[in-house]
């Protein structure tokens, strides 16, 4: 059976492919006993659907290769992703899968503010990482804004620079995909990200972290604080 939108309890060990990496992390945190806010995920399988039902597919195959990407300028790139982008925001959602998805987003998280991020397969793994490639939004309220706002992630699956990163990394652009969490928004004193290993020192874990939003870390605009630890004992360094 087709699973368009699964919670953190419902995603099991095999659904890797069809949620993507950052919600599969957080089923598995949430489902060993770490404080996880609530979160849904918007499956590849919705995206699919929604490209397909609506001939977006075909669409994104004929404007990739009118022409050998090779031989393409950046600025042919730059107008062939946003003639993509567009059609996304013009092509609405099939009926059913509209409403599925409205009647998820109401019962989940009514005017709850939320965040809306990207989830794409292979997104980040120990040879790619598409981070700022992909539209992340925060405090979304409501189940139509939510459901324009998964658009807007969907879409961004296309932008150039995500075009040109797959090309460059080798990955089938044919086979790309794109899952969507959508998560409850915690009011948030201080924020970071935790490498359970770090990606230079085996031996080692990190914690990086800032005041407020996680936002400022993640694009770069303010220095973190960070700490070092030894795995095997959790001893600071």
């Amino acid at each position: 059976m087709t699973e368009f939108l699964l919670t953190l309890d419902q995603i099991k060990e095999t659904d890797g492919p069809s949620v993507g990496g950052k919600a599969f992390a957080l089923a598995a945190m949430h489902q060993h006993g770490f404080g996880v806010p609530k979160a849904l995920c918007v499956t590849v399988d919705a995206y699919l659907h929604y490209v397909t039902a609506t001939g977006l597919r075909d669409q994104i195959v004929l404007e990739l290769y009118r022409k050998p990407f090779e031989q393409m300028r950046w600025e042919e790139i730059w107008d062939t992703a946003l003639r993509i982008r567009n059609a996304f925001s013009r092509n609405p959602l099939p009926a059913g899968l509209r409403q599925n998805m409205l009647e998820a987003f109401e019962s989940h998280f009514f005017t709850t503010p939320v965040s809306v991020r990207s989830s794409a397969p292979g997104e980040d793994s120990s040879k790619t990482s598409f981070a700022e490639l992909h539209e992340s939004f925060v405090n979304i309220r409501g189940p139509e804004a939510i459901l324009d706002h998964v658009r807007l992630v969907w879409a961004s699956l296309w932008s150039d620079r995500a075009i040109l990163y797959r090309q460059e990394t080798g990955l089938d652009v044919n086979e790309s995909a794109m899952a969507v969490v959508i998560q409850e928004m915690v009011l948030g004193e201080r924020s970071g990200i935790v490498f359970g290993q770090s990606p230079t020192n085996d031996a080692l874990s990190v914690i990086e972290a800032v005041y407020g939003l996680n936002q400022g870390l993640v694009d770069g605009t303010i220095e973190p604080d960070r700490w070092e630890l030894e795995r095997n004992t959790g001893r600071i360094l």
